[in-house]
């Protein structure tokens, strides 16, 4: 067989196999889908040569794009291969392909990505999001901008860690609705995505960060997000006299396992209880309430003067599955001290292969008092679990 060498043809041409041999109820696109895929390739072939071959793509997704348009995707009836295929052409999930973590990249495999039409225009801008990635524990929405912009859709980032918000298009402000209310996630992050105009948000509704002297009945915590909700965005751009207001449904589509062994373990004047365990093929979410202090520790182990907990012990925590394989922390995670009690609700990647067990351990973090910065790992093995998954 002849070594196809441009991505675009190897793409169209996996495509043009796959929509041949899918049967779709009632639906007869086949042939103007691959006419469309055959007019794009006839496109290409007469364009200049010299042109480089990341445009080439974006052509051919184009032309893809519009094909598929007519309804296949909508149809319901992609299937997780062609899915995957699907990921490699951009507009259609490659943001969370190529930047996304590796619960993000699985989900476009598995035909997770869910697309969307919202977007809000005006002063010469375009926000829109294209589509979003939502397993019940926590969700990823792609926004993208086009238009009269001149910087980067988060900023430049500066040496100190902020963002540089001049110049026109920079987004500066969100505010978040879930069924029409205001919704106040304990974090967010937002991640650049591929180009400069692309941008991943991802939030989930773990409890925000309480102040040492807050009422505890007065802190807003936000509520479960549920299986599915109405979501709306409010989004400020820089040289815009108004918010951009994207709105769309999201439903979860996943199945998750989730455990609740109602585990106890104390050591050293020291009690966790592991209080849920949730699986999903995006993400691994542990919550675990903690209270007392490690008695037998140094104030090495202590957070330093000025910290917000300052005299309170940093938790982390490694996950293995029974072959010994470590799932990695995501962004955003916080550890919260309310009404005397560690709160952990951490996310990880999740496991890759089915699993029969799951170890948990957790360490505090030594502490550089002249420097402020943390350091080595101390396990604490008296207070690991061990939680068979059925």
């Amino acid at each position: 067989m002849k070594q196809i060498s441009d991505p675009a043809k190897q793409v169209t041409d996996n495509l043009e196999y796959m929509i041949q041999n899918t049967e779709v109820p009632e639906l007869n696109l086949g042939e103007r889908i691959v006419e469309q895929m055959n007019n794009t390739n006839t496109e290409l072939n007469q364009r200049n040569r010299s042109k480089n071959k990341r445009m080439k793509r974006v052509v051919a997704a184009t032309g893809i794009a519009a094909a598929l348009g007519f309804g296949v995707i909508g149809s319901g009836f992609v299937s997780p291969v062609m899915a995957n295929a699907l990921s490699q052409v951009p507009l259609i999930g490659n943001i969370f392909q190529q930047y996304g973590d590796p619960g993000l990249q699985a989900s476009i495999a598995n035909g997770l990505y869910q697309s969307v039409q919202a977007k809000d225009s005006h002063n010469d801008m375009t926000l829109e999001s294209t589509g979003f990635i939502y397993d019940g524990t926590r969700i990823s929405v792609a926004l993208k901008r086009d238009g009269q912009a001149d910087a980067k859709l988060l900023g430049e980032r500066l040496g100190n860690g902020d963002r540089d918000i001049n110049g026109k298009g920079v987004l500066k402000d969100i505010r978040m609705y879930i069924n029409g209310k205001e919704y106040f996630p304990g974090s967010y992050t937002m991640k650049d995505g591929d180009t400069r105009d692309t941008v991943i948000l991802e939030f989930n509704d773990s409890p925000p960060i309480i102040l040492p002297n807050a009422d505890p009945d007065k802190v807003r915590r936000p509520e479960p997000l549920g299986d599915s909700f109405n979501f709306k965005l409010e989004a400020t751009l820089t040289g815009s006299d108004q918010p951009y207001v994207l709105t769309f449904p999201v439903k979860k589509n996943t199945e998750n396992l989730v455990l609740k062994p109602e585990s106890v373990k104390s050591y050293d004047g020291f009690h966790f209880s592991l209080d849920k365990l949730e699986l999903t093929p995006i993400t691994t979410r542990l919550s675990m309430t903690g209270h007392g202090e490690l008695a037998s520790l140094g104030d090495e182990y202590k957070l330093p003067d000025g910290d917000l907990y300052a005299g309170k012990h940093w938790f982390g925590f490694d996950i293995y599955d029974e072959n010994n394989n470590l799932l990695k922390e995501l962004p955003g995670n916080n550890m919260n001290f309310i009404s005397g009690q560690y709160v952990i609700d951490y996310n990880f990647t999740p496991f890759k292969e089915t699993l029969k067990s799951v170890t948990i351990k957790p360490y505090v973090l030594k502490q550089d008092k002249s420097s402020g910065k943390s350091s080595e790992k101390k396990y604490i093995s008296e207070l690991e679990f061990h939680v068979d998954v059925k």
